[in-house]
């Protein structure tokens, strides 16, 4: 499997100054590179962007999120329509670096916290599915792929577990439209992370593997030897990316909750998780 490394490790948003960042995750040995875009024009030269990747060896994936203007679980049509825009702008941009996956919570906005009836909590997931159909088909055009990602109940009361996550995607009904699992969610949420890989079965698209305490895969409380059987049960091809954060960039810090270092250093954390990853997955 191809192992990757979110480029949030590092920095926040990525722009044409974090360019260096590619050559960085090909030199520690990575396969991949998953790039955050957070707008719907990117902060960096896509062909540029595009040509490093290809030079440095690296596949690529995107990582991208709703902000409350983008809610694409809305009661407002005009935040919807924004959404779908946003997203096929993030779309186009993933194409043009080529990566063939566009992942996270790509629902509602991050931070949505609300108790509702299920008559209420079923509108809204229709709402957002809806939305999404629409997304799909810009997506499937393009030759890329969407994996909605399964969150802690700490940041989203949308999507917690697999079992969720499962008749969401079937209601979408389009095949570029799968599953992205976090095993620092799943450790917070599922009673039993191989089982909820296997619930995910063939919708499975994109794997976080990130470790209870958004540090190094390995040095944590996460169940690895499960997940692997899991991923093996169920064919899975997609990549496996580490995803962590820098706690020095205080806007990630502060969005994440990250109040203190997890690892020596950043290039430490990418570094001994990788050769963990490559170890549990031979």
């Amino acid at each position: 499997m191809k192992i990757g490394a979110n480029t949030m490790i590092w920095a926040g948003n990525f722009t044409q100054e974090h360019l260096p960042l590619i050559d960085k995750v090909a030199a520690l040995g990575f396969d991949v590179i998953e790039v955050l875009v957070t707008s719907a024009e990117p902060h960096f030269d896509t062909n540029q962007v595009r040509k490093r990747i290809r030079d440095a060896g690296l596949q690529c994936s995107v990582s991208a999120s709703l902000t409350p203007e983008h809610d694409l679980s809305s009661a407002d049509k005009e935040v919807r329509d924004c959404g779908i825009s946003f997203l096929n702008s993030v779309v186009g941009t993933a194409e043009a670096i080529g990566a063939k996956i566009v992942a996270g919570p790509l629902y509602a906005k991050i931070g949505r916290l609300q108790f509702l009836s299920a008559a209420a909590r079923a509108q809204e997931r229709d709402r957002s599915a809806a939305a999404l159909r629409e997304v799909a088909k810009t997506a499937q055009g393009r030759g890329v792929d969407l994996a909605v990602e399964v969150l802690n109940r700490f940041e989203s009361d949308f999507l917690n577990v697999a079992e969720d996550a499962v008749p969401f995607v079937e209601s979408i009904g389009n095949p570029v439209v799968g599953i992205h699992l976090d095993t620092f969610h799943m450790s917070i949420e599922e009673k039993d992370v191989g089982a909820a890989i296997r619930r995910a079965g063939t919708h499975l698209k994109h794997m976080h593997m990130s470790e209870n305490d958004r540090g190094a895969p390995g040095d944590g409380q996460v169940r690895w030897n499960e997940v692997r059987q899991a991923l093996q049960e169920v064919d899975y091809k997609g990549f496996l990316v580490i995803e962590a954060f820098n706690p020095s960039v205080p806007d990630l810090a502060q969005f994440v909750r990250i109040w203190r270092p997890v690892a020596a250093s950043q290039d430490a954390l990418a570094s001994d998780g990788l050769r963990f990853l490559r170890r549990l997955m031979d």
